[in-house]
């Protein structure tokens, strides 16, 4: 790995900001509400981009072992957690949203298979009981993608039906690399409803990942002389900017991103100003909240 160079400057009014890419809306929704917050306090924000590889995470982690940094905003659930763990001891670091188990440092975060839970029972309220769910790989570490999957799962579940009636569609690691990072989770979206329907998909309604995902289902279906919601239903999760569009207006599952950047600052300035000795570690939640739209109606009648 290239060594990151040493850094001399003194950043004690910098906030690093770790990002896995900003082609998401939903990311630089968070990212303007933290500079917002930020330069209320008098901080600069420093957006770094990981593309989500450890390599990239330890780089910019070692930064704050070589400046004095205000403190670090993770907006996802990194790869290198033990290094996290351990610079949150000398700079004040917090999570924004999934949380892993293991982290040891504030977290402004929501549980997403709570807003799993709340898009199956929508669906099956609507009569929809076989529904695609298209993700990108879903490593390990992805652990909002994998428990978005498992509220859907367990929406089913409460019916008393069987939760192997979701098909999960997700692109090799491979095919998604092919996509590249500027348009990956939208090609993610497309490709693999292409995919669905020519193994002639037995789902009523498709649930992306995000909403960029879902943007991708619905050009997909669209592109194949399919309407919305008449043929198939399509949901997403994040409410991004574009979701309310009468164009778009894709039902999808509010989480507060504004919000939460507001907060992960508000920590940030809090944990400068207060004594570090016996800290506790915050924890703050959000409750998700479904936005009905237009992309979601009843199941067909021969479903």
């Amino acid at each position: 790995m290239k060594k990151a160079p040493v850094l001399d400057t003194n950043l004690e009014n910098t906030i690093l900001l770790l990002a896995p890419l900003l082609t998401n809306s939903y990311y630089t929704s968070v990212i303007h509400s933290i500079a917002q917050q930020a330069s209320k306090y008098g901080y600069d924000v420093f957006p770094a981009v990981t593309f989500r590889d450890s390599g990239k995470e330890t780089e910019y982690l070692s930064l704050a072992k070589r400046s004095r940094l205000a403190g670090i905003i993770i907006l996802y659930p990194i790869i290198e957690v033990g290094l996290a763990n351990k610079i949150s001891k000398d700079v004040p670091v917090v999570q924004i949203g999934e949380k892993p188990d293991n982290i040891r440092f504030d977290s402004v975060e929501l549980d997403s298979s709570k807003p799993g839970l709340l898009m199956g029972q929508h669906l099956l309220s609507l009569g929809h009981k076989k529904i695609a769910f298209i993700s990108s790989p879903m490593k390990k570490h992805e652990i909002s993608r994998r428990r978005r999957l498992a509220g859907l799962k367990a929406a089913l579940e409460e019916e008393g039906l069987n939760p192997d009636l979701i098909e999960v569609y997700t692109p090799t690691s491979a095919e998604f690399k092919k996509y590249g990072y500027q348009s990956a989770e939208y090609r993610t979206g497309y490709e693999m409803t292409k995919k669905a329907l020519s193994c002639e998909t037995k789902a009523t309604a498709f649930v992306g990942q995000n909403d960029m995902t879902a943007y991708g289902i619905m050009a997909a279906l669209s592109d194949q002389g399919y309407r919305i919601p008449a043929d198939y239903s399509v949901a997403g999760f994040d409410d991004s900017r574009f979701s309310s569009m009468p164009q778009i207006s894709l039902t999808t599952v509010e989480h507060y991103a504004v919000l939460k950047g507001q907060d992960a600052v508000n920590l940030i300035y809090d944990r400068n100003h207060q004594s570090r000795s016996g800290q506790r570690i915050t924890r703050m939640e959000y409750e998700p909240n479904l936005i009905r739209r237009r992309s979601t109606g009843k199941a067909p009648m021969d479903s």
